[in-house]
């Protein structure tokens, strides 16, 4: 048997075949072949053959193809918002790493009618807090601000994150407190197979990295892990402490003790200093696959994250100028104040995923997701320049020193479940049962302002007034919120008049919140 392949335009060659008479048969799949008798070979010449095959169907046996529908791709979200009866926006996982989104707040700065805020906050369309809510997997989110209702979204590093939908209108099947808008954050799903990635990256901020005027103060030893280490926590001795009044501790020696030694029970730094900052660094881990549990498929997927980024300034501007006089008359404002301003922040982020989804049956699948997210952030600022309303002298300095940490914590566990009633009935129904908590806590607030003077000797002195500004303070704030939530949803299909396929859906949200500040 002799032969030969055809090149991309059909064009084929077989050589050295002897004198003779021959059958060729010609094939390709998707055709039907074409056999060709007595074909005359002679020697010394080329015997040329054309030939036009027709396109024949193959029938084989039924084929299933059973998948997940995957929903970390633009292509997969943008099919979704096709079917979609509600006015929705989505930026996919593929989309988190072409911008380079660290977290769920830089994720949402490139969707459309979305605002972020200070690099947390999300509006919708424009409108405030009040207006927008996040959901994790379809569930609300607690808020741990005191005074917004808005989510923390840069809570949620991005590779945790399979996609996020920002709905902005209102359709039966959206809790009842809808209003501005919700923001649905969807977390990662595990994989069809066996999985393991380690990732690190280190970026260079040209104002804070290796700046050794970098403003900073000395904290606590887990303050690289985002967790104050009780350094900062309110005394012991305070807790139940009844504090003598100052004028009486004047006169009292008894009192006078006390109070000096409840002041040095606090912490004595009241004021930044500054260090060398190093470059921003991040690391990630995941390990997921889909192994079999009593014959049945059991998924899982395990994910951590960490990362610290610095940022700093030293050349900012902050003053006040008023209007005095008649508005109709007046040329000018007065100024107030002028202050050079210059600040450092030290921000850690962390988190864990771990999600199981075990299949019961063809027709049946239940899921767990656990996420813990945690975040530190220290910030040092300092003020300094002149006030130019009397009050003070005029070669006076005022300067001003503001040391903060912030503590975030939010836990969420959710069991979900997805049911087929039926073989062939169509009726499907998901419900989910959530608990998450998320918790700030500010400890040791410390705002402390001066001014001095120096004279033409070079003797420098200082100053506190408490009737022109403040005097230095302290502040503890925590607050924590619960929620508690239960959703179910049914959908039946049916032919509708024109027998074209339609679903019906009802279902129920119940939600219970609880706050403490």
């Amino acid at each position: 048997v002799l032969g030969a392949a055809s090149d991309l335009d059909g064009r084929y060659t077989v050589s050295k075949i002897p004198p003779g008479t021959y059958n060729l048969i010609v094939r390709l799949i998707g055709y039907s072949t074409v056999t060709v008798k007595s074909v005359q070979v002679t020697e010394g010449q080329s015997t040329r053959i054309n030939l036009t095959l027709s396109s024949e169907a193959y029938k084989t046996q039924d084929v299933v193809v059973v998948a997940r529908n995957l929903r970390n791709s633009e292509a997969a979200l943008l099919k979704d918002r096709q079917r979609s009866s509600a006015i929705s926006d989505a930026i996919s996982a593929e989309s988190f790493e072409q911008t380079g989104s660290g977290n769920a707040a830089e994720a949402m700065s490139n969707v459309t009618g979305a605002s972020v805020v200070d690099g947390k906050f999300v509006y919708v369309r424009g409108l405030g807090d009040r207006y927008s809510s996040a959901h994790l997997n379809g569930t609300e989110l607690p808020s741990s601000d005191p005074d917004k209702n808005a989510f923390q979204m840069d809570l949620l590093p991005s590779n945790m994150l399979d996609n996020i939908v920002v709905i902005k209108s209102f359709t039966a099947d959206q809790p009842g407190n809808f209003s501005g808008g919700i923001i649905d954050i969807g977390t990662r799903t595990f994989p069809e197979s066996f999985t393991l990635k380690f990732s690190s990256s280190s970026s260079y901020n040209m104002q804070a990295s290796l700046n050794n005027r970098f403003l900073t103060y000395p904290g606590g030893r887990l303050d690289w892990l985002g967790m104050d280490d009780g350094s900062r926590d309110i005394p012991g001795v305070m807790r139940n402490a009844s504090i003598p009044d100052i004028s009486f501790a004047f006169s009292d020696p008894r009192q006078a003790h006390l109070l000096d030694g409840y002041s040095k029970a606090f912490n004595s730094t009241m004021a930044p200093v500054t260090r060398t900052a190093p470059v921003n660094q991040s690391y990630a881990f995941s390990i997921g696959n889909k192994v079999n549990l009593f014959a049945r498929r059991l998924g899982y997927l395990a994910s951590f994250n960490y990362g610290r980024n610095y940022s700093f300034y030293d050349n900012g501007e902050v003053g006040r100028w008023r209007l005095s006089g008649n508005s109709s008359e007046a040329t000018s404002l007065t100024k107030d104040f002028y202050l050079s301003d210059s600040q450092g922040k030290d921000e850690v982020n962390w988190g864990g995923l771990f999600m199981t989804s075990y299949k019961l049956n063809n027709n049946n699948e239940i899921g767990t997701n656990f996420i813990l997210s945690k975040s530190g952030e220290s910030e040092a600022r300092y003020l300094s320049g002149q006030f130019f309303d009397g009050n003070l002298p005029e070669d006076a300095v005022y300067e001003t020193r503001v040391l903060k940490y912030t503590e975030r914590t939010l836990a969420s566990i959710q069991l979900n479940g997805r049911h087929h009633l039926g073989d062939n009935s169509g009726v499907d129904l998901d419900w989910n049962g959530t608990y998450s908590r998320n918790d700030q806590s500010e400890p040791d607030l410390r705002f402390f302002s001066d001014h001095y003077t120096v004279s033409p000797e070079g003797d420098t002195s200082y100053t506190i007034r408490p009737a022109i500004y403040t005097v230095p303070q302290r502040f503890f704030r925590d607050l924590s919120e619960d929620n508690l939530a239960v959703d179910f949803k049914v959908s039946i299909p049916f032919r509708q008049w024109t027998d074209l396929p339609a679903k019906s859906r009802f279902g129920g949200y119940l939600s219970r919140k609880t706050r403490d500040s």
